[in-house]
C-alpha cells in the first residue's frame, strides 16, 4: 500500500509544466513544441538519469518558457503533455504523425502566437505499414519514400522554425570515416523545408563556427552523443530558445567580411592607382606657331617629380608622336590698322584702336559718368551695334589689311561693339584655336574646342578647357574619358571609387 502514495507523488513530479492556455497568447516568448522520439531505437537521453527524470530536468533549462510535449513512435503511439509515457518502447518511428499533431496544437492557439519546434530523435525513420493503410499510399510506391515526401510537405506548410537535437552516435555503416559527423539527409531536408534559406549548408557551417544564434545565421541541427547526455543538451536547448540576436552576423562582419572587403578595396585601389584614370587631367602648354608632339605610354619624367610610363609625354618629332598639337594665333586684327580715319571725330578716334575689354570699359564710363554728349554718343553707338547683322560684322572685322581702306572706320567700330554683345561671334573670331593632327589608326585633323571628344593613341579625351595663360601662350586641358586597363577595371569601377582608393595625391599633371 505504501507504494501507491509513492507512485502518485512520482506521477505528479513527472507531469509536465502547465501547458499554455490556448485562450491567450503567452507573454513569456514563443511556445516551444517538443517532439520527442519515444521509439525503442533512441538511446537514453542521459546515461546518469532515469528517462522521465532526464526529460523533466531538460524542461527546467527553459527557465519558464512555455512549452508543449509530443511523444511519438508510430501513428498510435502519439502522447501529448504526458511525460509518464516516456519509455522509449515505441514499435515504429514515423515523423509525419507528430508533425500532424503539432499542427493541431498550433491551430488551437490564437492567431499570431509564435512557435518553435524542437525535434529530439536518432533520425532513424521506420514507419509502420499498417499506419498508412488508409493514407492513400499509391500502389507499388515505396512506403519510406512516400512518408518522407508527405512529411516534408507538412513541415513546409507549418511555417514554424524547426530545430533538431540528434541523440546517438552518427551513422557508420557505409559512411566514410571522414564523414562520420554528417547529418542524415532527411534531417537536413526537414530543417530546410521548415526554415528555408537560413538552413542552407553554408549558413549552418558559419553558424556552427561562430557558436551563436543570429538573425540570419542560425544553427538548426545539434548532435548529442550517448555519453554526453544533458550536459550537451542544456547549451543546445538554451541556444535554441534564446531570443535571436545579431551576434553571428556582427562577428562575421567584423571578423571575416569587413577585412575581406577592405582588402578587396585596397587591392582594387592598387590596381587603379596608376595615372591615368577616368577623370584625370593632362595639361598641355602651347606657344604660338610651335607644334607640340605627343607620345603615349613612354617612360618620361613627371614635372612634379619622379618618372611615369603611362599617359601623354612630349617627344621631339612627329615621327615618334601619336599626335601633334598646334596653337593657331587668331588672325583677327581689331586695332583698326589700315582704316581711313580722315574726318573722324575725336571720340571715334579714341575708341577705334582699343582692345575689346578696354572698349567695353570706356563705353560704360561714357554711360555712367560721361558728359551729356558722351552719353548720347555711347547710346547711339550701342543701338547701331546691336542692330548690326552678325555676318556683316564678321566680314568687316575679318577684312584683310589690303581691303581695310574701303571699310568705313565708323562701321568697323560698330562691328567691334557688336562683338561685346554677341558671345558666339566673339568666340569664333577671337578665342584661341588648337589644331590636332593624329597619326596611325586614329589619323585625323581637327580643331579643338571645349567639349570636343578626341582620341590620342588608346586614350579617349574630352577637351575641358582651352584658355590663354600659363607659362606659355595657351593651356589645353584634356580630361581622360576612356582609359584601357587590366580587366577593364578603370572602365568598370565607378570614378568616385577610383578617386577614393587610388592612394595618390593628384589627379592632374602637366605634360612634360
Amino acid at each position: 500500500m505504501a507504494a501507491i502514495p509513492t507512485l502518485f507523488v512520482s506521477l505528479l513530479l513527472a507531469s509536465p509544466s502547465p501547458a499554455p492556455s490556448p485562450a491567450a497568447t503567452p507573454a513569456a516568448g514563443p511556445v516551444i513544441l517538443f517532439l520527442i522520439d519515444n521509439s525503442a531505437s533512441l538511446p537514453p537521453l542521459d546515461p546518469d538519469e532515469k528517462r522521465v527524470a532526464a526529460l523533466e530536468k531538460m524542461f527546467t533549462f527553459l527557465a519558464g518558457q512555455p512549452y508543449r510535449l509530443i511523444l511519438f513512435g508510430g501513428r498510435q503511439e502519439i502522447f501529448v503533455d504526458d511525460v509518464s509515457r516516456y519509455h522509449n518502447n515505441g514499435q515504429w518511428t514515423d515523423f509525419y504523425f507528430p508533425f500532424l499533431k503539432a499542427r493541431e496544437i498550433i491551430q488551437s492557439y490564437p492567431k499570431g502566437t509564435a512557435f518553435r519546434m524542437i525535434l529530439l530523435t536518432d533520425a532513424i525513420l521506420d514507419p509502420g505499414p499498417g499506419d498508412w493503410d488508409d493514407m492513400g499510399v499509391p500502389p507499388g510506391e515505396d512506403l519510406r519514400a512516400h512518408v518522407v515526401r508527405r512529411t516534408l510537405e507538412l513541415v513546409t506548410q507549418l511555417k514554424v522554425p524547426l530545430y533538431v537535437i540528434l541523440v546517438g552516435d552518427p551513422p557508420t555503416e557505409g559512411v566514410p570515416a571522414g564523414d562520420r559527423e554528417q547529418t542524415p539527409g532527411l534531417i537536413l531536408d526537414m530543417v530546410r523545408a521548415a526554415n528555408g534559406a537560413l538552413a542552407s549548408p553554408t549558413a549552418q557551417s558559419l553558424a556552427s563556427f561562430f557558436g551563436d544564434d543570429g538573425l540570419l545565421l542560425k544553427k538548426f541541427v545539434f548532435r548529442v552523443a550517448p555519453h554526453e547526455g544533458l550536459r550537451k543538451v542544456e547549451p543546445a536547448l538554451r541556444r535554441i530558445v534564446a531570443p535571436s540576436r545579431p551576434g553571428v552576423e556582427l562577428q562575421l562582419l567584423s571578423g571575416l567580411v569587413l577585412p575581406l572587403v577592405l582588402l578587396l578595396f585596397l587591392l582594387l585601389g592598387i590596381l587603379v592607382r596608376s595615372f591615368p584614370g577616368p577623370g584625370d587631367i593632362e595639361i598641355v602648354e602651347l606657344a604660338r606657331a610651335v607644334s607640340v608632339h605627343l607620345a603615349v605610354d613612354r617612360l618620361h619624367r613627371v614635372e612634379s617629380g619622379g618618372w611615369a610610363t603611362t599617359g601623354l609625354s612630349l617627344v621631339g618629332s612627329a615621327k615618334e608622336a601619336a599626335a601633334s598639337l598646334t596653337y593657331q594665333v587668331p588672325p583677327l586684327d581689331l586695332s583698326g590698322a589700315g582704316l581711313d580715319t580722315d574726318g573722324l571725330d575725336a571720340r571715334t578716334r579714341q575708341l577705334l584702336p582699343l582692345e575689346l575689354e578696354e572698349l567695353r570699359a570706356m563705353l560704360e564710363a561714357f554711360s555712367d559718368s560721361g558728359t551729356k554728349e558722351e552719353k548720347i554718343y555711347a547710346l547711339n553707338l550701342d543701338y547701331m551695334a546691336k542692330n548690326f547683322d552678325a555676318g556683316q560684322a564678321e566680314r568687316l572685322l575679318a577684312a584683310p589689311p589690303a581691303e581695310r581702306r574701303r571699310v568705313p572706320a565708323l562701321d568697323f567700330l560698330r562691328a567691334k561693339v557688336h562683338l561685346l554683345t554677341n558671345d558666339a561671334l566673339r568666340r569664333k573670331l577671337t578665342e584661341a584655336r588648337v589644331q590636332l593632327l593624329g597619326y596611325g589608326k586614329t589619323a585625323e585633323r581637327r580643331d579643338l574646342a571645349p567639349g570636343t571628344a578626341v582620341r590620342i593613341g588608346p586614350y579617349g579625351f574630352v577637351v575641358k578647357q582651352l584658355e590663354r595663360g600659363g607659362r606659355k601662350d595657351v593651356r589645353l586641358v584634356l580630361l581622360y574619358d576612356r582609359v584601357p586597363s587590366l580587366f577593364g577595371l578603370k572602365t568598370l569601377l565607378p570614378r568616385a571609387f577610383q578617386r577614393a582608393f587610388r592612394l595618390r595625391r593628384s589627379s592632374q599633371r602637366v605634360v612634360s
